[in-house]
């Protein structure tokens, strides 16, 4: 059996189509203006050594290997090089810092280390001695409080108690 649709169900359908063909209608606009922003040419990159000196009221012109003294390049080549030289020694000295960095904190973290391990056993060490005192003073308390019941025991004149308290010398 078929129901029909009821009123509340049927203006959604234009609706719907309404905001798809808007939906498309955008998309189709958005991609076109992305397209042809990436087929236009790109702007060369500008030489920023030329538009810092413009922005100061200065020309500069980059004049071709060819045209340049001889005398000075091999000056400028030999100025390059140089730096690049102590770029080269400020690194290699940067990574043997750093190696040095790494075995003098591996040496303190052994360190560290080792000290924590002998700290732990000095603490359970302590507290095997605490026991063991405790152990002791709490026999000692015993044997005296056995002591003191024997002395009572004889003062009272129970000779059994008394003879069973005495220790015999070693």
């Amino acid at each position: 059996m078929t129901r029909p649709l009821s009123s509340q169900t049927r203006p959604i359908r234009p609706l719907a189509a309404l905001m798809l063909t808007t939906t498309l209608a955008v998309s189709l606009t958005v991609g076109s203006a992305y397209a042809q922003s990436q087929t236009r040419p790109q702007p060369a990159p500008k030489d920023p050594v030329a538009e810092m000196l413009l922005s100061k009221g200065e020309r500069y012109h980059r004049a071709p290997d060819s045209a340049q003294d001889p005398d000075e390049l091999r000056q400028t080549q030999a100025l390059n090089a140089e730096i690049v030289a102590q770029n080269d020694l400020a690194e290699n000295e940067d990574r043997a810092n750093q190696s040095a960095q790494a075995e003098a904190q591996r040496r303190w973290q052994a360190e560290v280390d080792q000290i924590e391990a002998q700290a732990r056993a000095d603490r359970e060490r302590h507290e095997a001695d605490l026991r063991a005192a405790d152990e002791a003073q709490a026999r000692y308390e015993r044997d005296m409080a056995d002591w003191r019941a024997t002395a009572a025991a004889c003062e009272r004149g129970d000779t059994a108690r008394c003879n069973a308290g005495r220790k015999t010398p070693n």
